[in-house]
């Protein structure tokens, strides 16, 4: 898989990740979303990769996905910064996923 950012996605990370050392993790959420195939996109700051995460293509930073998440994703990705909000919005080339997408830093 393959995630790609432009200019206000790199710069919102690089902000969140300030000088503390991090690696992005793409999560399908489904915690309070009525069932395991019901989901939301969400950018989690985490210290370490998860037990079963494989790594994502990226030229700038170290993403991480889920195997199992994996199939509610496109192979290539893009990540958009919403500089007005601090969000952010993940398309792929078939379709929109989500706005307003936070980054939580969970390191």
């Amino acid at each position: 898989m393959k995630i790609s950012l432009n200019p206000t996605a790199d710069k919102l990370i690089a902000d969140k990740l300030g000088m503390k050392s991090g690696l992005l993790r793409l999560v399908y959420d489904t915690e309070n979303c009525g069932c395991g195939m019901s989901g939301v996109p969400v950018l989690h700051i985490v210290s370490e990769p998860g037990a079963y995460d494989i790594p994502m293509e990226n030229e700038v930073y170290p993403f991480w996905i889920d195997k199992m998440q994996a199939i509610f994703f496109e192979e290539e990705l893009t990540l958009k910064g919403e500089e007005n909000t601090g969000t952010f919005r993940l398309d792929g080339p078939s379709q929109f996923y989500k706005s307003n997408i936070p980054l939580i830093d969970r390191r």
